[in-house]
């Protein structure tokens, strides 16, 4: 298949998966009314649909925020779900909304803007949702002009090479301002590569290179940006799960590691008028499929099948001294989380946290295609470890809990954070309380430090009693003991997914 062909599949991908339509005029007052009595779920209501900027100069600060941490925190998510009378059902839909929390070690900052893509800019032009998304369906007659008409930007954000990339699952990279997070347009690694997907989930080594994929239907791209922000390498080959849902990859020193869950988008369902909740199939017959391929030569390449799972996260892949490879990720035993979990916080509905559990699995050497394999006991999602160990041995293993210091509380999503040594199993844990919804928390390395430990733990939380989004800044040598800062908003921000911190340079 040639560059021009690629290009074509993803289009027609696009086009192919719209869902079906639906009655959404009434849905912005259904989901007000039915989530009034669960304040936990107002930043699922997002913002209006005039796209406001949101601007804070001066954060209210308690505890000690220290002088030595300064740089950018960014953060994304679906932020959009409401136009012209119309309510998305589903909780990926929303337009990407970017958030720059500034650190210049005398206060923090806050910018939120909307990422304007194509799509965004149209529909706004429009007043109404013009195309279709991930799991809803709009009735409209705009053409399609490749897969950036669907582009949400709305799932992680990372600066790198002097500008921010705003990442979706399905098209390009979107470049950011990162002086005002202006936008500046969708990022074309080479010519004739217009357009072609750079996924959610790079991951940047120590070195500043930055690694990534990008799918649709048969196809894998790998690519390879250079710490400059150029195009070092591009590959195509061949999935072996077409038309499998692929989220999230790790790298090591000489491999990319790619879990391919079996859920798959049934296209015979979407005709015959399926929701999201059908259109989606888990296939348990079928086994999560861990692709390990040569970073310079794709084809070069092992596949292992393990249980059935989802997976949406990894945590860390390297190589050990026996040759062999070690893989943290989160795996759940199916697929709610992406079906009637995201879509019925849309509705205002209580619903469980839709984590899994970590899980290390080591994948023997690619001779033999062996696997040893251990699960571990927790609920748990959006992992993170120490920036400066991707791809390599990184002992402590960092991620969202549904831990309670104090009784259950099923339906909050995420409410503490924990720390889990790879190495002795032992867990550190914060729990921030009943009204608190966590998101993910990333590690930020101190000045000149050389242990893992000797970091902080950044992240945001929804206050649902009083109705404002914090940043948490917690000492990761002391986790028990809570926030040793927080910079509290005046206001609220929707719930995002993924984000990274630079450091002022």
């Amino acid at each position: 298949m040639n560059r021009r062909d690629l290009i074509r599949a993803f289009a027609a991908l696009g086009s192919a998966a719209a869902l079906p339509s639906f009655a959404a005029a009434s849905a912005a007052e259904a989901f007000d009314s039915a989530s009034a009595s669960l304040p936990w779920l107002k930043p699922f209501k997002g913002i209006s649909e005039t796209g406001q900027d949101l601007r804070c100069d001066a954060l209210a600060i308690t505890g000690r925020w220290p002088a030595e941490l300064r740089g950018r925190f960014y953060r994304n998510g679906p932020a959009l779900f409401e136009r012209g009378g119309q309510r998305y059902s589903h909780w990926f839909d929303g337009d990407g909304m970017v958030q720059q929390f500034s650190f210049d070690g005398k206060g923090v900052r806050h910018l939120g803007r909307l990422v304007r893509t194509s799509k965004l800019v149209a529909e706004q032009q429009a007043g109404r949702f013009l195309y279709n998304a991930f799991g809803t369906g709009i009735q409209s007659d705009s053409p399609l002009q490749g897969p950036d008409s669907l582009n949400t930007a709305n799932t992680n954000a990372i600066e790198h090479a002097g500008r921010v990339l705003a990442m979706w699952e399905g098209g390009s990279a979107t470049a950011l301002d990162p002086k005002d997070l202006r936008t500046l347009g969708p990022v074309t690694w080479k010519d004739g590569f217009q357009q072609v997907p750079f996924s959610a989930h790079p991951k940047l080594d120590a070195s500043g290179h930055l690694w990534n994929i990008g799918t649709s239907g048969a196809r894998m791209i790998a690519w390879h940006i250079d710490p400059r922000g150029e195009l070092a390498s591009v590959q195509i080959g061949d999935s072996p799960y077409p038309g499998g849902m692929v989220h999230d990859m790790a790298v090591t020193a000489q491999y990319l590691v790619v879990p391919l869950p079996p859920v798959k988008l049934n296209f015979d369902r979407i005709a015959a008028g399926a929701s999201a909740e059908q259109a989606f199939q888990f296939e348990r017959q079928e086994p999560l499929r861990i692709l390990v391929m040569h970073k310079s030569d794709i084809t070069k390449r092992r596949v292992f099948e393990l249980p059935a799972q989802m997976v949406f996260h990894v945590g860390n892949a390297h190589e050990r001294a026996d040759g062999n490879i070690a893989l943290t990720y989160i795996g759940a035993s199916d697929h709610h989380s992406l079906v009637r979990g995201a879509t019925a916080r849309m509705r205002g509905e209580r619903t469980p946290s839709g984590g899994g559990a970590s899980t290390q699995w080591v994948l023997l050497d690619m001779k033999s295609g062996r696997v040893d394999a251990e699960s571990l006991t927790d609920t748990v999602e959006f992992p993170r470890i120490h920036p400066q160990r991707v791809g390599l041995d990184a002992r402590y293993l960092l991620s969202a809990s549904s831990w309670l210091a104090h009784g259950s509380r099923q339906g909050l999503l995420f409410h503490g954070i924990q720390m889990r040594d790879l190495q002795t199993g032992k867990l550190e844990r914060y729990d921030y309380g009943a009204d608190a919804v966590v998101e993910e928390h990333i590690v930020v390395p101190k000045p000149r430090a050389s242990h893992e430990l000797d970091a902080w733990l950044l992240g945001t939380t929804f206050d649902a009693k009083r109705q404002v989004t914090q940043v948490n800044l917690i000492d990761a040598r002391h986790i028990a003991d809570g926030p040793v800062a927080q910079a509290t908003l005046p206001y609220w921000l929707p719930l995002g997914f993924h984000g990274n911190f630079t450091p002022a340079g």
